[in-house]
């Protein structure tokens, strides 16, 4: 089923159009694997569009996003891109000309791990952040603030979410239509479609699809290299695959610098080129998996014309920050009302000042220390 959507002032409403399933494409076919049908609607469902809310949804302009040509004619409704300045209130400008971009992972209801926020904590981020006078942006605002300087509304800020859970269509999604907030969904990129892979569940093609249409983007995880592997034989020291040479089973030594660079090339150019192929990408965007880059690695991605990164070290961005910093606003110690105050303070905690310089640029210092660990971000070997 293809759905296509329209949000009116505070509602959700679902136009449902038969169409038959699309073919099982890329990885999960080569592989041999089958596509994870999609669950049914649970927070997102509603009644379906009635001709008086089309009428008033076309006179107001509330609730309606551009309309976006949909692959095969036709088009869909994009709410959550419409992002255009709020009016401003002087009394609730805490920063100016800098993005603040949330880190989040898993968000489920009740609280499953350490590492996954609690759903309706989540929510009341989401109401504290509008009633505070926070804006939300897309990452096409976001890369045009870093890479070209331009203006973003005053406490801007960026939602980003990692991993490509399928939990992010039954419990993120349906609250990012209710508040209409963009947001960027990081995509480990060969696990879509893809059940048998190891880890937690992730999100099928429809879902993406779906999601895509109404708003919600999606850039790189890395195509398959969240995981950490041996320096040698012993396995006794581990690093995150992207980062540098490893110890290959299949060569029986330590990757050379050139054989390094020429894995992280394929790896970074198969997402790049699926996520063009499944959802029309225009540009490329990367998180690194457990924050972790290298000056070798920052080389690779600019000759891919991947300007634009982040990290999970933490601070606000400003014009020129290529390589991202990200406030973490998940996992089960999260206390949203805390997280609103470090927002106001520009992303510094209490007592702290912020760092120097741009924003992420380089930081070569950091990129040889073992990746942060900040609440709720896992580390886990091979797992998301």
């Amino acid at each position: 089923m293809k759905r296509k959507r329209l949000v009116t002032a505070g509602a959700v409403a679902v136009l449902i159009i038969a169409a038959s399933s699309l073919p099982m494409e890329g990885q999960a076919a080569a592989e041999g694997g089958f596509v994870q049908p999609a669950p049914m609607m649970t927070a997102v469902q509603s009644a379906e569009v009635n001709g008086q809310a089309l009428s008033e949804a076309a006179k107001t302009g509330v609730g309606t996003g551009p309309i976006q040509e949909e692959p095969g004619g036709g088009s869909v409704q994009a709410p959550l891109r419409d992002t255009s300045f709020q009016q401003e209130h002087p009394a609730k400008v805490y920063y100016r000309d800098k993005v603040i971009a949330l880190m989040y992972h898993e968000v489920t209801p009740g609280q499953k791990n350490k590492q996954s926020l609690n759903a309706a904590k989540f929510e009341r981020q989401l109401i504290l952040m509008k009633e505070s006078g926070f804006q939300w942006i897309t990452m096409k605002q976001y890369a045009e603030f870093v890479l070209h300087g331009k203006s973003v509304p005053p406490n801007a800020v960026l939602m980003t979410f990692d991993d490509g859970y399928e939990s992010f269509y039954e419990y993120v999604y349906p609250l990012l239509l209710k508040y209409r907030v963009p947001a960027t969904s990081f995509l480990i990129v060969g696990t879509i479609d893809h059940p048998q892979h190891a880890g937690i569940p992730k999100l099928s093609w429809k879902q993406v699809r779906e999601m895509h249409a109404s708003g919600v983007d999606f850039y790189s995880h890395s195509f398959d290299s969240h995981q950490y592997a041996p320096l040698d034989a012993a396995g006794k020291r581990s690093k995150a695959i992207l980062r540098g040479p490893v110890y290959s089973k299949q060569l029986g030594r330590k990757e050379t610098q050139e054989e390094y660079a020429a894995r992280v090339r394929r790896d970074l150019e198969k997402a790049n080129a699926v996520l063009r192929e499944k959802i029309g990408n225009d540009m490329n965007v990367i998180a690194f998996p457990y924050g972790v880059f290298s000056p070798s690695l920052l080389r690779i991605c600019k000759d891919l014309d991947m300007r634009v990164s982040f990290t999970v070290l933490s601070g606000i961005n400003r014009p020129g920050g290529l390589n991202g910093y990200r406030v973490n606003a998940g996992g089960a110690d999260n206390d949203p009302e805390r997280l609103i105050e470090v927002m106001k303070r520009g992303a510094v905690p209490g007592g702290k000042t912020t760092a120097g310089g741009k924003a992420g640029a380089g930081r070569p210092a950091a990129s040889q220390q073992k990746p942060p660990n900040p609440q709720g971000v896992h580390l886990r070997i091979a797992e998301d």
